[in-house]
Parts: structure tokens; C-alpha cells; sequence
């Protein structure tokens, strides 16, 4: 039986950790830490949860809906622990302290709206900001589809999730959404990233509505981009009575290379670098994914090179409308479309609000709007092809 926290080597550990992120943190963080190790690993350390009982996936909902505990009852569970556990815990709280490990690493799991979403280095971790504006649009396209008044309108919004990383986005909108209310495609560069949003998709699958999500890897910022979205637009129609891609969302890298070096450990020592910081736009010299993200490319001064490239597409795919007018590769309802967003990209404040927005629009994205997380930061821009 592990001796009481006053007497274990887990509280130099968690005085360490108080240092790093403060008292208060540091409590919550060990209270979060030690409610996984209850609820979630047996006796013998391995975690219970499967892909075929999603439902025992807890840790994500632990840390956002338990009350933080006394020391008294966190030193009453630890004296419960079995030396496997225990040994767990120390070692998350030392891959914390020493290794400026994320939480959410340790844990391995973030809820995102209804769906449960693991997470894994080096894959971006869901933001509470992203999940805000998920929700925010999934409640959007629901007023949306209330809006219609022929019943025959409403039909599943082909939805394409650029940088999807683990998935949540599309998870979280199908999860979120009634029935047959989106087609989802997720591309990201990564393979890593891909193979995790796979993962969360076998996961979650149970409580997507029957709303489809798929995942495939996809380089944006490649030559081949639009030809393969425009495939891709192609197997929509057949699947869909003729109607291609109707809205992008986005959580893409905004990251400057200054607010890049400025960041926590935390962050740059774990996250993968191309999910925050975006490339310049592709140089000639510069043909291949690898190269194009990798040193030998130029960074993005102001962070808002990647949202040139899927204003580009939006064209491109045929996201722009002209009153209507038959575009080369579906027909646009301007009169129905123009009323949700064609283009929704996460920002990184204020500072980047004036260029997207221009970018939007010299892309004939012609109105703009935009949304402020619960900070009261400006988070999202969200582009409109109104009929002219």
C-alpha cells in the first residue's frame, strides 16, 4: 500500500509542479491526474477503455466535470492505488515536471462537444477554442436547415476539414449535428496526424448520427490540391445528386515564427511545428511536401500564408458563387448557400483579422464576419459568396 502523499516522493514532484504552472494548477492538474488513474486504469495499469466500449473512454470527461478534491480525499485514493498504479502516477507527474509533457498526452484523451478524442504526440491537441467555434457553427447549420421551408432543400452540406489533425472538428460537427446533416472529409499533411483521426473515427463512430466522416492524406499547400478536391468533388456528386463541396472549416497553422519562440515548452517540444507555424507560399525551387516543411523553406511572417492557399480552393472547387450561375464543375444555389459560410479558418487574434479578411475577398469571397472566443479574443473569420 502506497504511504500517504505527505510521505511519498510525489510531493517534491508536485512542488515541482507548482512551480511550473502554480499552486492552484499544479492541484487541479494532480486531481485530473489521479481520477484517470481511478477511473481509468485497472490494477494492472492498462487503460480500460477499447474501441469497442468507447463509453469507458473517461479521462476527458474528468477533467472537465469533477469538482477539484481536498487533499484529504486525493491522499484517501492514493492510499487505494496498487503499486502499478501509483508508479504510473509518479511517472506522469515526472514526465510533467521534467519533461514539460502535456496533460493531455499523459492522459491520452479531450473531449471535444460529444465526442471523445484521443490524443497523441505529435498531433495538435484540441483547443477549447476550436471546440467553442465548432459548436457555434454546427449550431449555425442547424438554424440553417430550420430555415428552409421545402423540406427537399435540406440535404447532407459536403463539408471539407483542411488540417483536421486528430479529427475533432469533423468528429465534433458530426457528433453535434441531427442526422444525415453533413459528408465530412478530413485531410491533413501528416500521417501520424491521419492515422489518430482514423483511430478517432472508430472510436466515436457510435455517436456520429449516422452523418459520414471520412479521413485521407493530403498535402494543401501541393500542386496536385485542387485536382484531388476536385476528384473528390466528383464522387460527391454521384453520391449526392449532383451537388460538390459546400463550406470549408479550418483550424490551420497561424502560428508567426516570433510568437512560435515565445511559446511554452510545453508546446514546441511536443506539438508538430507544421500544425502552428505555416510555410510560405510554395517557391519553385521548393516542389515536394518535405522540402516545403522543412528547414529549407521560408516560415510565414504573419502567419496568414495558409489562408491564401484554401482561399485559393475555395475558388478553385468552386466555393465562390456568381448569382447562380453554372460553375465548371456543380451548380451553385446562391439563393439557399449564400446564407452559410463558405470559408471558416480559426486566427490567431486580432492582428490577423484585417489580412484574412482582404484575402476573402480578392478571392470573391465578398463578405466577411467575424467571431470572438469566450476570452474575447478574435478567433474566426467566416467568408460568404453572397450573389452580386
Amino acid at each position: 500500500m502506497p504511504r500517504s502523499l505527505s510521505n511519498n516522493t510525489l510531493l517534491p514532484l508536485l512542488q515541482r509542479l507548482a512551480q511550473k504552472v502554480g499552486k492552484e494548477q499544479a492541484h487541479s492538474e494532480l486531481r485530473w491526474l489521479t481520477e484517470y488513474v481511478r477511473e481509468e486504469l485497472t490494477a494492472t495499469g492498462h487503460p480500460l477503455r477499447t474501441a469497442h466500449n468507447p463509453t469507458m473512454h473517461h479521462g476527458a470527461r474528468i477533467w472537465r466535470d469533477q469538482p477539484a478534491p481536498s487533499t484529504e480525499e486525493i491522499e484517501r485514493d492514493h492510499k487505494r492505488f496498487t503499486p502499478v498504479q501509483w508508479a504510473w502516477l509518479r511517472q506522469a507527474i515526472k514526465d510533467r515536471t521534467e519533461h514539460n509533457k502535456p496533460l493531455q498526452y499523459i492522459i491520452g484523451d479531450q473531449l471535444f462537444g460529444k465526442a471523445n478524442i484521443v490524443v497523441r504526440p505529435p498531433v495538435l491537441i484540441p483547443r477549447w477554442e476550436t471546440e467553442e467555434w465548432m459548436i457555434r457553427l454546427a449550431e449555425l447549420i442547424c438554424a440553417h436547415n430550420a430555415s428552409l421551408k421545402d423540406s427537399a432543400q435540406r440535404r447532407p452540406l459536403n463539408v471539407l476539414d483542411a488540417c483536421t489533425g486528430s479529427g475533432c472538428v469533423s468528429l465534433g460537427l458530426a457528433s453535434e449535428l441531427p442526422p444525415d446533416t453533413i459528408n465530412a472529409l478530413g485531410v491533413d499533411i501528416s500521417t501520424e496526424a491521419v492515422s489518430l483521426a482514423l483511430e478517432n473515427l472508430a472510436l466515436n463512430q457510435a455517436l456520429l448520427n449516422g452523418n459520414s466522416v471520412r479521413f485521407r492524406q493530403l498535402d494543401l499547400m501541393g500542386p496536385d490540391a485542387a485536382a484531388e478536391l476536385v476528384s473528390e468533388a466528383d464522387g460527391l456528386k454521384e453520391r449526392s445528386g449532383g451537388h460538390g463541396w459546400d463550406m470549408i472549416v479550418s483550424n490551420p497553422p497561424y502560428v508567426t515564427p516570433a510568437e512560435y519562440d515565445g511559446l511554452d515548452p510545453d508546446v514546441r517540444e511536443w506539438e508538430d511545428r507544421r500544425a502552428l507555424v505555416p510555410p510560405a507560399l510554395q517557391e519553385p525551387s521548393l516542389p515536394n511536401a518535405e522540402e516545403r516543411h522543412s528547414g529549407l523553406a521560408k516560415d510565414d511572417p504573419d502567419g496568414v500564408s495558409f489562408v491564401v492557399q484554401l482561399a485559393k480552393l475555395a475558388r478553385e472547387i468552386d466555393l465562390v458563387a456568381l448569382s447562380g450561375k453554372t460553375h465548371q464543375h456543380h451548380t451553385i444555389d446562391a439563393s439557399a448557400d449564400s446564407r452559410l459560410p463558405r470559408l471558416v479558418v480559426e486566427i490567431g487574434g486580432k492582428h490577423q483579422v484585417e489580412a484574412v479578411c482582404q484575402i476573402m475577398r480578392d478571392h470573391g469571397l465578398n463578405s466577411t464576419e467575424v467571431w470572438k472566443d469566450m476570452a474575447g479574443h478574435d478567433r474566426v473569420v467566416l467568408g460568404y459568396s453572397k450573389p452580386k
